[in-house]
């Protein structure tokens, strides 16, 4: 009589034998189900000696207020930028080899540009033609919140501000700089309208030759119209994959007792659109150890994995750091959706990024 249970034991002991020898363990459910749940790092860490790989990492990865985060990765070093507080210096810049332990290498400025007024804000921190830019967010003096942007020869600077780009009369926050598929560069922003209870639209304008005016004419991509969104939808970060692009942004209100953030996605096989929401938003919300995730931008580490930085409260004792940097994987699903911590918020652990050599 056939006994599957006792081959499939058999097989179980033949294989966990096989990937011993390989130096990998595996559960055995995974081998009772007939899966294999290896992931593309442990198998390019097997065959590639110019990749290793970090054993785990631990949330917070910035264990202080640090949101609106902003990474890049140049050869070997990730930077980072983020809101900081009202006092000079401005934009504190931090340097990382591993996406986990930082230390801050310079600020985008030491002083304010002699138009802005306070409220610093959401960073976005780009390479582009071989300089370094940071768009940001300001507020002109005796005028609205402000889009401006500096530009560098190397990511930790010196920086020269270029000044304002786009100051719309409700104000304009939260940019980012994107190619559309025809390589033509465009900024993504949010106005401000929430602040007069309107809706809010994430808007694009192609960008001249330098990168620091606008060429064209505003188009909203799309607005608030989701229960989930609130009044918002700001911090967008835009990925482009397998022909599509996908629009990372955050909706509710961001912060303080009783804030509701939680962060979407969208996508579009064109960046002016038309947008499709993801029907299963928000991919990353609270959960019993963090309030309020969302505003992050994505990077990919030397095997090729993307990773969102992002902000959060801790639903603990902690929530007085402030918003506290995150780091998750973004895994992308087979209906090409992206999925973070398998849609359970924030993670408390995990698998480190892989390192260069």
């Amino acid at each position: 009589m056939w006994d599957g249970a006792r081959w499939r034991k058999r097989k179980m002991v033949h294989h966990r034998k096989k990937w011993r020898r390989w130096g990998v363990t595996r559960s055995a459910d995974a081998f009772d189900n007939g899966r294999v749940r290896s992931t593309v790092f442990l198998l390019l860490a097997l065959l590639s000696p110019c990749v290793s790989f970090g054993a785990e990492y631990s949330n917070p990865v910035v264990p202080k207020d640090f949101p609106d985060p902003s990474v890049i990765r140049v050869g070997g070093t990730y930077w980072a930028a983020a809101t900081g507080s009202k006092w000079a210096p401005f934009f504190p810049i931090m340097k990382s080899s591993d996406l986990v332990k930082w230390e801050q290498s310079g600020e985008v400025f030491p002083k304010s540009p002699d138009w802005a007024a306070g409220s610093f804000w959401a960073p976005e921190l780009q390479e582009w033609k071989g300089k370094y830019y940071v768009y940001y967010v300001a507020r002109q003096r005796g005028g609205p919140l402000s889009v401006a942007v500096a530009v560098a020869d190397q990511p930790q600077g010196p920086y020269v501000d270029k000044g304002v780009i786009v100051a719309q009369e409700e104000g304009s926050i939260d940019p980012v700089a994107v190619d559309d598929e025809d390589g033509k560069r465009y900024l993504i922003w949010k106005d401000d309208g929430n602040s007069r209870g309107q809706p809010t639209f994430l808007w694009a304008a192609k960008l001249d030759a330098d990168g620091t005016r606008l060429a064209g004419p505003h188009t909203a991509l799309f607005r608030n119209d989701a229960p989930w969104e609130g009044g918002v939808v700001e911090g967008p970060f835009v990925v482009r994959r397998a022909g599509w692009f996908y629009m990372f942004y955050s909706g509710s209100g961001c912060c303080g007792e009783g804030c509701k953030y939680a962060m979407g996605v969208a996508r579009s096989r064109k960046l002016m659109g038309p947008w499709e929401k993801h029907p299963g938003n928000p991919i990353l919300a609270a959960n019993k150890d963090w309030n309020c995730p969302g505003h992050g931008s994505i990077v990919k580490d030397p095997s090729g994995r993307d990773w969102l930085l992002y902000h959060a409260y801790s639903a603990g004792s902690d929530a007085r750091k402030g918003r506290q940097g995150l780091l998750d994987e973004v895994i992308w699903g087979a209906d090409g959706w992206p999925v973070i911590n398998g849609g359970h918020g924030p993670s408390a652990k995990g698998t480190a990024p892989a390192l260069n050599p």
